[in-house]
């Protein structure tokens, strides 16, 4: 026996005998959505439409509406 092989078994360390048994699949648990009704504790509407746009995931044409909300108030402010 190889000097080498036989202190690779004294250490305790094992071989990888079997490569094709099947990954152990675990369940992934998803976030719950909070929606937009959720009240934010944000005052900045900016930083609240970013957040919900990232957090939420939302599609891309609720993003448009949601853009024209944002403006709409902005320009409703000045």
């Amino acid at each position: 026996m190889d000097g080498t092989f036989r202190e690779f078994l004294s250490s305790g360390r094992a071989l990888i005998t079997d490569t094709k048994t099947p990954k152990v699949k675990s369940e992934s648990v998803k976030k719950a959505k909070t929606g937009f009704d959720t009240p934010s504790l944000e005052k900045d509407p900016h930083r609240v439409l970013i957040r919900r746009c990232v957090d939420d995931k939302i599609k891309k044409s609720d993003v448009i509406e949601e853009f024209k909300k944002f403006i709409e108030t902005a320009e409703n402010e000045m």
